[in-house]
């Protein structure tokens, strides 16, 4: 798999959830894509694919059964998103015409994943979590992460 391949479909996810497969670190062939790039680059697709399974999780949710079905993933998905935030510190500062470039690739990809993931979470709190206990917990330690 290409990375020319990811990336459509990272920004295609949200829009279609049932159509599109899931991208994940997991797979061999992302990896390799993944490897041939800057490690600053790595680093950005790799939480751009962690956003997209943020935002697939979330989307499976619609009963009670689907929300306890939920948490593990999201505790899951709580580790792997801590663990790379904290990456970036071993990375050295990147150039204003670096910075400039990735947010031009990039940000609108991870902005259109922000905002399907700000829906799903709308959606989730207006069913009242589905009456479940523990993805309230979940979606707040991740939520976590994101505040400075």
């Amino acid at each position: 798999m290409k990375i020319s391949t990811i990336l459509p479909a990272l920004m295609l996810a949200p829009l279609c959830p049932a159509q599109t497969q899931v991208v994940t670190t997991e797979n061999e062939s992302v990896q390799q894509a993944i490897a041939q790039l800057p490690e600053s680059q790595q680093r950005i697709i790799t939480g751009m694919l962690l956003l997209q399974q943020l935002y697939q999780s979330m989307a499976e949710v619609t009963d009670n059964d689907t929300a306890e079905a939920a948490v593990p993933k999201l505790m899951k998905l709580n580790e792997e998103l801590r663990l790379w935030s904290q990456s970036f510190a071993n990375l050295p500062p990147l150039s204003e015409p670096e910075v400039a470039a990735y947010e031009e690739r990039f940000l609108p990809a991870i902005r259109r994943i922000n905002q399907a993931i700000e829906a799903q979470a709308g959606r989730i709190a207006a069913a009242e979590y589905y009456g479940s206990r523990n993805l309230p917990a979940a979606l707040v330690r991740i939520a976590q992460i994101a505040q400075p």
